[in-house]
């Protein structure tokens, strides 16, 4: 539906916004955008952790998990598995939790199908099947102040 006002002899939000798009040219234009910059991963670059790295990594950044994981997961058990899938898909370099915020940290790991984000596989607690969960939402759940997290 077209607005048309009698005073104007063209749409005003034509003169403010452009002329509307189709929605095969917004479809086109979602494809085509990129970040501005291109990315610094370099997947011959990645240097997994040792079995005896990750246990330690995971050992650490327990420690920092809020109170609201520590609930959420109804074993310390599983909680470390989340940890540990965090750890192999991250550099032995890298630290996503403690590390400087300053350094970008590159996901190894796996990716969802779509929009090529790092996702990991866990059963929710009270739940018998795996699920596809994003790791940017699960480091917020997990280690996020209340303040953070509910923004």
């Amino acid at each position: 539906m077209a607005f048309s006002c009698r005073m104007c002899t063209e749409n005003p939000f034509t003169a403010l916004f452009g002329p509307p798009q189709k929605v095969e040219d917004k479809q086109k234009k979602k494809k085509t955008i990129s970040s501005s910059q291109p990315s610094q991963r370099n997947e011959k670059d990645f240097t997994p952790r040792s079995e005896a790295e990750i246990d330690a990594a995971v050992k650490q950044w327990a420690q920092y998990a809020h109170p609201r994981a520590r609930d959420f997961f109804t074993t310390p058990e599983q909680l470390e598995e989340v940890l540990r899938q965090i750890a192999k898909g991250t550099d032995r370099n890298d630290d996503p939790i403690l590390g400087p915020e300053e350094k970008n940290v590159y996901w190894y790991g796996d990716v969802t199908k779509e929009d090529m984000q790092a996702a990991i596989r866990m059963v929710k607690p009270g739940e018998s099947s795996e699920s596809i969960t994003y790791v940017n939402r699960v480091l917020a759940f997990i280690f996020a102040t209340d303040e953070s997290f509910e923004k």
